[in-house]
């Protein structure tokens, strides 16, 4: 009883250290979609420096993990959660890098002349960025029916990202003169692309943590 009890309290602290690194995400994340609009270069050096952060937490967490396994009793369902938290993170760590790929971007438009995008690239962002906030919100509350929402979510920006890609190379084509700063917010909204679908990643790893269910 008393290793169990131990074994329970180690986790708790593993997934509070979780939470403390989805919380500093979406720190980020606001960050990086505020200087989208602004282009300060001194944040996006931040934002790009921080990885290394997250890269440490990454490191940090899946030594727990695998501490937990080699020196408790693991039964199939701690087997179950411990596993889903090593890839959780790794989306996390994942979402963290594309933080930084994005304020990169950032700095070359710093340099560039101002050019017109289409009106929904803001929504596109903002679906990410929710993805992102309910992909840490049902992580906390173990919420089944948030994170299939985040699940279909994904769609949505699949489908902005598809019209964002043909609508740049139009925009390409008669404004040649803008190509750099046009093929710079490409690779941004691939990018906002993907944090979507690391989120719902871990939306995938929380419906297996609670009901057994791989998607």
């Amino acid at each position: 009883m008393a290793n169990r009890i131990k074994y329970i309290n180690e986790l708790d602290c593993l997934i509070r250290d979780v939470e403390l690194v989805g919380a500093q995400l979406q720190e980020t994340l606001d960050e990086v979609i505020n200087n989208l609009v602004e282009k300060n270069e001194i944040l996006a050096k931040k934002i790009i420096k921080n990885d290394v952060w997250f890269n440490k937490a990454e490191h940090d967490i899946n030594e727990k993990c695998l501490r937990l396994v080699l020196t408790q009793a693991p039964v199939a369902t701690d087997w179950r959660e411990i596993a889903s938290i090593m890839k959780m993170i790794g989306d996390i760590e994942r979402m963290a890098d594309h933080c930084g790929d994005i304020s990169k971007y950032t700095m070359s438009l710093a340099k560039e002349e101002a050019v017109t995008l289409p009106d929904y690239f803001g929504d596109m962002v903002n679906v990410m960025r929710e993805m992102v906030f309910d992909s840490v919100k049902c992580f906390r509350d173990s919420d089944v029916d948030l994170a299939k929402k985040i699940i279909e979510t994904d769609n949505v920006v699949d489908n902005y990202f598809k019209r964002f890609r043909e609508d740049i190379a139009g925009l390409i084509k008669e404004n040649p003169q803008n190509v750099e700063a046009y093929l710079n917010y490409l690779m941004i909204g691939k990018y906002v692309e993907r944090i979507a679908d690391h989120s719902t990643n871990v939306a995938e790893w929380i419906i297996y943590i609670v009901k057994n269910e791989l998607k």
